[in-house]
């Protein structure tokens, strides 16, 4: 009977404490990014081998920021976070993935990786669980590369 009723409190501890990787499930403002050519080298007539983008934000409290980008099988996402509060957070998740590619956090932060499958790639930037909760603001810098292969 005593397991019976630790069973029923445990929707009453998930209400309290809210959902483990809690990040995952919170609203996002969510912004697409639009990619523009990388200037080609001197000399060179051939479509542009890369885009990127800026882009700079704030982020306050439990707010958080979803950056959506567009890309193939087989080309290369690189990310570049500068931020001026060391709790900035980002995770990177792939189309249709119940679980995040990448997680990262800092100051200063690099990921580079090669694309598992064609999509909308998703970049959630936030602030960390404790910097959330004491309602800190962080400016930060997102710069985005999306290179074709060869």
């Amino acid at each position: 009977m005593l397991r019976f009723h630790w069973l029923l409190l445990l929707p009453l501890l998930f209400l309290l404490c809210g959902p483990i990787s809690a990040r995952e499930n919170v609203q996002a403002q969510r912004e697409k990014i639009e990619l523009h050519s990388d200037p080609l080298p001197t000399g060179e007539q051939t479509a542009p081998h890369s885009r990127s983008a800026r882009v700079t934000a704030t982020i306050h409290g439990q707010q958080a920021i979803e950056y959506l980008i567009d890309a193939r099988t087989g080309q290369s996402l690189e990310l570049n976070v500068h931020s001026n509060h060391t709790q900035v957070g980002y995770h990177i998740t792939a189309p249709a993935a119940p679980r995040a590619l990448h997680k990262g956090h800092g100051q200063r932060s690099h990921f580079s990786v090669t694309l598992p499958r064609d999509g909308t790639y998703r970049v959630l930037v936030y602030l960390l669980k404790g910097a959330a909760a004491n309602g800190d603001t962080a400016d930060f810098a997102l710069n985005i590369r999306l290179q074709n292969p060869g």
